[in-house]
């Protein structure tokens, strides 16, 4: 993990929805882990990874909350803010990793869409995301007022 917050600059910088995201090769995934008990939610943890040595950001998420002893009698949020939306390699081993955990829920708001020139597969991963219960979304700019 790299820290807690990513700076301002980094971040406009990387989750800027164009159409050409020239110098922008990497993935970038800010995420909140949330525990519900009833009508209340408690936040476990929050920061944000980076691909690192080939590793595509989602599969590095994967392995981190994997460490954890989640409680199987309990409800996980998870929401990740995504630079790009999963390849359909990553979509695929997310989708596998949320059926091995029902008590787990995935909401992913990405600012790109990620669509390799050469394979026609990312839809399908995208699709296959949403049949494993994710809520996915383009992301949105506001200005502070």
């Amino acid at each position: 993990m790299d820290s807690l917050l990513m700076n301002r600059r980094k971040f406009l910088y990387q989750f800027k929805n164009v159409r050409w995201a020239k110098g922008r090769r990497e993935t970038y995934l800010c995420y909140v882990v949330k525990r519900r008990d009833s009508a209340t939610s408690f936040s476990l943890d929050f920061g944000y990874l980076r691909n690192k040595n080939g590793c595509h950001v989602e599969l590095l998420f994967l392995r981190y909350i994997s460490d954890w002893d989640l409680d199987p009698g309990r409800c996980y949020r998870v929401t990740w803010f995504t630079s790009w939306s999963p390849c359909y390699d990553c979509a695929r081993h997310v989708a596998d990793f949320l059926r091995g955990n029902p008590n787990l829920s995935l909401r992913i708001f990405t600012a790109r869409l990620y669509f390799c020139e050469d394979r026609k597969a990312e839809p399908e991963g995208l699709r296959r995301l949403h049949r494993a219960g994710v809520q996915i979304a383009i992301m949105t700019f506001k200005a502070p007022v």
